[in-house]
C-alpha cells in the first residue's frame, strides 16, 4: 500500500469517534483478567495440594502415635485391669503432649470413650470413627468427624498380655481451617502473581504496539467500520466485482457478479473452474496477464465488458480484480440502429431503381412509344410479381419475407445476386421467433453481400428450413467470396473481430456475427461455418412447442 493511501485511511480512521476502550487497554484489560483467572486456579490447585499434602502426612503420622500409645504399657496395663477413667488422664495427657496431637482417646472394647484429656465432653460417649469396620480389628486411619470438627484420624487396637482386645486408641489431628492453608499458600501466590503480572502488562503492551503497527494505527472498532463500509460498497454498485487469485481460487464476487456469470452463493473460495462458467469465460477471468481494458466476452447469453487489474496484497498471493458490465442491451440497441440504417440504405436503393424505371417510362411516353413503355411496365411488374411470390410462397412469415424482398434489391443496387432456394420453407412463427430469425439472417446476408464485394462473381444463395425432426428453423447463407481470412479464422464470432474496415459501409465494430452467436446460444441451438466455393454460415434456433404459429407445411414451388 502506497504511503498516500496509509495516510488518507488512518486520517479516515482518525475521524471515527468511539466510546469504546482503546486497542491498548483491551489488550491489557483482557491480560489481567487472564491472570485472574489464573490466579484463581493456581490458589484451588494450590489449596488442594496443600489439603492432599497434610493429610497424607498427618494420617501416618497419627498412625505412628496411636500404635506407639497402644504398645504403652501402663496403658495396656490399664485397660486389662478395666481401671477407672480418671486413672488414665495423667498418662494420657502426657502422651498427648509429648507427640503433639490434638485428640489423643481411649476407647473401651464397646468403643465407649474413657479417657479424653483434650475435651472431657467426650467422656462416656459411644466413639464410631471406622467407616468400614471389619472383626480382625486392625489399624485404620483416615478422616472422620469427632465432635463438631473433621479430624485426621488414627484407630489402632489395644491387645493384653493374652492377645485380646481390651480397647483402642484414637490419635487425631483436626484440619486446618481455609484461612490457614491459604496463608500457608500466599507466599507461592505472590510470587506466581507478580511474574504473570509483569509478563501480562509487557506482553499486552507489545502486542498493541504491534498490532496497531500492522493495522495502520486503527482501533478494532474502526477497523470494523471500514470492513463494513468496503462490503456495503462492493455489493452495492451494479458493476459486477470478481477477484481470482493465481490459484484460480474466487477470493470476492459482489451480488452483480453472481448475477451477470450465475455463480453460486459459495463461490468464494472454489476453483474459478468449477463454479459452472462457460469455457471462455474461465479464460477471460483468470489471465496469464492482465489485457486491454474493455474487453468482451460472452457467457451463457450474456455480452459482458470486463476491465482487470493486478493487486499485490500485503503477505498474499497476487490476485486479478475484474469488473464486469452486462452489455448486451447496449449491443441489441445498436443493433436495432444498425438494423434501421440498413432499412433506410434499403429503401434508398428500391426509391433509386423505381425513379430510374420511372425515368426510362417517362421518356418512352414522350418519344411516342407507348406500346414499348406498356411493354416495359409489364416486363417490370411480372420480374417484381415473381420475385414476391417466389419468396411469399416459400417464406409464409411476413418479416422474414420482407427481409429477404428487401435484401434482394440491396442486392441488385450493390451489384450482386440474392437467391432464395428452391428447397426453402417457413411457416408463420411467434413474434419471438421471427424477430430472432430476422436479426440472424439480416447479420449473415449483410456480411454474404460485404464479402462479395469487389468479388469476380457476387452471388449469395439463401436457405431457411424448419426442421420439424429437432423442432429448430435452420438458416443457411452462402456467398462466393473469398472467404474468412486465416488471422480470424477461430476468433469470428467474437465480439469487436472484423475484417471489414469502416469505409465498407458494413459492421465495422465486430457485432453482427457475435449477435447472431449470442441468439442461438440463447435459444439453445448453435451457429456455425464452413468453406465450400465461399463461405457458409448456418444457424440452428430451436423453437417451442408455441413457436409454430400454423403447423400445416407451407406451400412448396
Amino acid at each position: 500500500m502506497a504511503k498516500d493511501d496509509r495516510e488518507q485511511l488512518t486520517r479516515r480512521g482518525s475521524g471515527f469517534r468511539s466510546s469504546r476502550l482503546s486497542l491498548t487497554r483491551q489488550l491489557l484489560l483482557f491480560q489481567l483478567s487472564l491472570i485472574g483467572l489464573v490466579l484463581v486456579a493456581v490458589t484451588a490447585i494450590s489449596l488442594e495440594q496443600t489439603r492432599t499434602s497434610f493429610e497424607s502426612g498427618a494420617q501416618r503420622r497419627m498412625l505412628t502415635v496411636a500404635e506407639y500409645t497402644a504398645a504403652n504399657p501402663l496403658v495396656r496395663s490399664l485397660l486389662s485391669s478395666k481401671a477407672v477413667p480418671q486413672q488414665f488422664s495423667v498418662p494420657v495427657e502426657s502422651l498427648r503432649t509429648t507427640t503433639g496431637v490434638d485428640q489423643l482417646l481411649i476407647t473401651d472394647v464397646d468403643g465407649r470413650v474413657i479417657a479424653s484429656p483434650a475435651d472431657p465432653r467426650l467422656l462416656t460417649t459411644d466413639l464410631a470413627i471406622d467407616p468400614t469396620p471389619d472383626e480382625s480389628d486392625a489399624a485404620w486411619a483416615g478422616i472422620a468427624p469427632i465432635g463438631t470438627n473433621d479430624y485426621v484420624v488414627a484407630q489402632v487396637p489395644v491387645l493384653s498380655n493374652a492377645g485380646e482386645v481390651v480397647g483402642s486408641v484414637v490419635a487425631a489431628r483436626q484440619f486446618p481451617a481455609l484461612a490457614d492453608l491459604l496463608a500457608s499458600a500466599v507466599p507461592n501466590l505472590l510470587t506466581y502473581v507478580g511474574v504473570a503480572g509483569v509478563l501480562g502488562v509487557t506482553g499486552s503492551l507489545l502486542l498493541a504496539a504491534r498490532v496497531k503497527r500492522q493495522t495502520l494505527g486503527l482501533e478494532p472498532e474502526q477497523i470494523g467500520r471500514l470492513v463494513e463500509h468496503r462490503d456495503a460498497m462492493i455489493h452495492g454498485i451494479r458493476e459486477g466485482m470478481i477477484a481470482v487469485d493465481t490459484d484460480g481460487l474466487i477470493t470476492l464476487a459482489n451480488d452483480s457478479a453472481r448475477t451477470l456469470l450465475g455463480l453460486p452463493a459459495d463461490a468464494e473460495g472454489r476453483a474459478i473452474d468449477t463454479v459452472g462458467l462457460d469455457d471462455e469465460a474461465v479464460r477471460a477471468l483468470r489471465p496469464l496477464e492482465v489485457g486491454e481494458i474493455d474487453t468482451v466476452f460472452v457467457n451463457r447469453g450474456v455480452l459482458l465488458v470486463l476491465n482487470q487489474t493486478l493487486i499485490h496484497p500485503p503477505r498474499s498471493r497476487p490476485e486479478v480484480v475484474t469488473t464486469l458490465r452486462d452489455r448486451t442491451e447496449l449491443v441489441t440497441l445498436q443493433h436495432d440502429l444498425g438494423s434501421s440504417r440498413q432499412a433506410t440504405d434499403t429503401l434508398r436503393a428500391q426509391t433509386h431503381e423505381f425513379a430510374n424505371r420511372l425515368h426510362t417510362i417517362s421518356m418512352l411516353m414522350q418519344l411516342g412509344d407507348t406500346e414499348a413503355a406498356v411493354e416495359y411496365v409489364d416486363a417490370v411488374t411480372r420480374d417484381r410479381t415473381e420475385l414476391d411470390n417466389s419468396v411469399l410462397t416459400r417464406l409464409q412469415e411476413p418479416a422474414v419475407a420482407a427481409l429477404v424482398i428487401a435484401k434482394t434489391s440491396l442486392a441488385r443496387e450493390r451489384g450482386a445476386t440474392l437467391v432464395l432456394s428452391p428447397e426453402s420453407n417457413l411457416g408463420r412463427v411467434d413474434a419471438e421467433l421471427s424477430t430472432d430469425l430476422v436479426t440472424v439472417l439480416g447479420n449473415l446476408v449483410d456480411n454474404a453481400l460485404d464479402a462479395v464485394t469487389g468479388a469476380r462473381e457476387r452471388d449469395v444463395r439463401i436457405d431457411v428450413q424448419t426442421d420439424p425432426g429437432v423442432r429448430a428453423v435452420r438458416v443457411r447463407v452462402r456467398d462466393s467470396g473469398p472467404g474468412i481470412d486465416v488471422a480470424l479464422i477461430d476468433r469470428v464470432f467474437e465480439v469487436g473481430v472484423t475484417s471489414k474496415s469502416a469505409l465498407a459501409g458494413g459492421d465495422a465494430h465486430g457485432y453482427g456475427l457475435a449477435i447472431v452467436r449470442l441468439i442461438a446460444t440463447r435459444r439453445g441451438g448453435t451457429v456455425g461455418y464452413r468453406a465450400d466455393q465461399g463461405t457458409v454460415f448456418e444457424a440452428v434456433l430451436p423453437y417451442d412447442a408455441a413457436g409454430l404459429v400454423e403447423s400445416e407445411e407451407p406451400t412448396r414451388v
